[in-house]
């Protein structure tokens, strides 16, 4: 449904590292290949099948098998221009999500996170790793605690862009209104139809503070 505004996120950024958490089929690797070709990108997988079925050794330039939470004690020293969770973070209790995202707001660039709100998985009727239930419920309500960030729904999905701590050539404001200028197609899920063009709505919170008679605002990019 997101993979035009996806593309053209990701070229806007144009990242030079890339995170892919739960890469599964590895679908972000492809995208990120066609819109920054020149990006290292490193992937986390939980499942060590799927990195074998979907042949993730060679769509990536790194592959972790592991639990994507554990990123918190083991690397705490990596940094990304860009780190994507896509169809992921539905799968983690709803406490280490929060703690995820909070830990890789200070150690990216961008963080775009694509969740379903409306949606159940029955892994077991599907035949699938039960690492892809649906264990927790996302929305636009769960990222109030960022200070810059933008999202948008079509029909169960949401895209969600934040803006991480580290620095970036892209300002925030330019890309969402960029975006927002000349937007991309959203299409219907299942089908891949045209449905709408993408629109960001952004949420901003900027602290000013006055010192010694001058105003500084922070995180104001």
């Amino acid at each position: 449904m997101f993979d035009t505004l996806t593309l053209e996120v990701i070229r806007k950024i144009s990242p030079a590292t890339v995170l892919d958490i739960g890469a599964g089929q590895g679908k972000y690797a492809d995208l990120v290949r066609q819109a920054a070709p020149q990006a290292h990108i490193r992937a986390t997988e939980i499942s060590a099948d799927y990195v074998t079925q979907f042949g993730l050794a060679a769509k990536y330039d790194d592959v972790r098998v592991m639990d994507a939470y554990d990123l918190i004690h083991q690397h705490k020293n990596e940094t990304y221009d860009l780190v994507v969770i896509g169809d992921c973070i539905e799968h983690l209790p709803k406490s280490r999500g929060l703690d995820l995202l909070n830990f890789l707001t200070y150690r990216c660039g961008y963080l775009l996170v694509i969740a379903p709100e409306f949606s159940y998985y029955d892994t077991a009727k599907a035949n699938l790793d039960h690492h892809e239930s649906h264990i927790s419920v996302w929305s636009e309500r769960d990222f109030t605690w960022h200070d810059r960030w933008a999202w948008m729904r079509s029909e169960v999905m949401q895209f969600f862009l934040l803006r991480g701590y580290q620095t970036s050539p892209m300002p925030f404001d330019r890309l969402v209104g960029d975006i927002n200028a000349n937007p991309p197609t959203v299409t219907r899920m299942g089908t891949g139809a045209p449905f709408k063009p993408a629109h960001l709505l952004t949420s901003i919170v900027s602290h000013t503070e006055v010192i010694d008679g001058n105003s500084y605002t922070y995180r104001n990019f």
